[in-house]
């Protein structure tokens, strides 16, 4: 029983990597540099303000050139960023079913926050600047063959254990006791009577021997 949920596990992950349309992901980078001589604020700070502000379509309409207006609908789906709390680095991932998507995505989201940062450097004394463009994949972040098998082997593996452990708490039956064989008629048996004179079965003496 465990290797069969084993096995089914890789079968499921196998199946999974094989009928999973592909995706592709395209990352782009971004840095927050103080525009003002005495430093200013924390350029860190705004960084962190600015990766959440990177796929809001009020932010995307700052983009140069201008985003097809598909590419802002669905960027909140399909645009993600990431920032360090040590670094002012912001890191603009586009995530499409096709590679050129995906790279439009990303760079798209960069571009908005460099003109974003760069109309606003006024108010903020930082500014955006674009560290390194978005580049088309070549080849599909997911599926992935050996982690979907690995995934589906660790799944048959916890479900085995758990049928396992099932097992091992159930209580075995107690056998029931046995019943002694009722005896035919009335249920006691019969008593042997001991022979007598011939005629005579109750075994008693004839009257005056």
């Amino acid at each position: 029983m465990p290797a069969v949920l084993v096995a089914a596990g890789l079968l499921g992950g196998a199946g999974y990597a094989l009928l999973k349309p592909p995706s592709y992901t395209a990352s782009a980078y971004a840095v927050v540099v103080a525009d003002r001589a005495d430093g200013g604020p924390s350029a860190t700070n705004f960084a962190q303000a600015y990766g959440r502000l990177a796929a809001l379509p009020s932010t995307l309409v700052w983009a140069t050139p201008a985003l097809p207006p598909e590419i802002v609908r669905d960027a909140r789906s399909s645009v993600q960023a990431s920032t360090s709390p040590d670094t002012p680095l912001i890191h603009i991932t586009g995530s499409a079913a096709t590679p050129a998507r995906a790279a439009a995505y990303a760079n798209g989201a960069a571009s908005a926050l460099v003109g974003y940062g760069t109309m606003h450097k006024a108010d903020t004394g930082v500014k955006v600047a674009l560290m390194s463009p978005a580049a088309v994949p070549a080849a599909p972040s997911s599926p992935d063959l050996p982690v979907d098998l690995l995934i589906g082997g660790a799944t048959g593996v916890l479900l085995a254990a758990l049928a396992a452990l099932g097992g091992l708490g159930r209580r075995p039956a107690r056998p029931r006791p046995a019943q002694p064989a009722a005896p035919a008629g009335s249920g006691a048996a019969p008593v042997p009577v001991a022979a007598g004179p011939a005629g005579r079965g109750d075994g008693a003496e004839p009257a005056g021997a």
